[in-house]
């Protein structure tokens, strides 16, 4: 292998290392995105108090000696 042939393989290599890491970061953003919906949709202490009321586990709790 002469020294053209390195270096043809050298940026054949270096373009394919670029293009996967425009893949890896694309996948990152989806997943950054994702963790942030995710987070944006949890529960927060005032809608688990919420829930908590509204499904009747409050009533039976204050009737026969639960937590809440």
């Amino acid at each position: 292998m002469n020294t053209v042939e390195i270096n043809k393989s050298i940026m054949e290599l270096n373009y394919r290392k670029e293009k996967l890491q425009r893949e890896v970061d694309e996948i990152q953003s989806q997943i950054n995105f994702l963790a942030s919906l995710r987070e944006s949709q949890r529960p927060t202490e005032d809608d688990e108090d919420r829930i908590y009321k509204l499904s009747g586990q409050s009533l039976f709790d204050q009737m026969f000696g639960g937590t809440k």
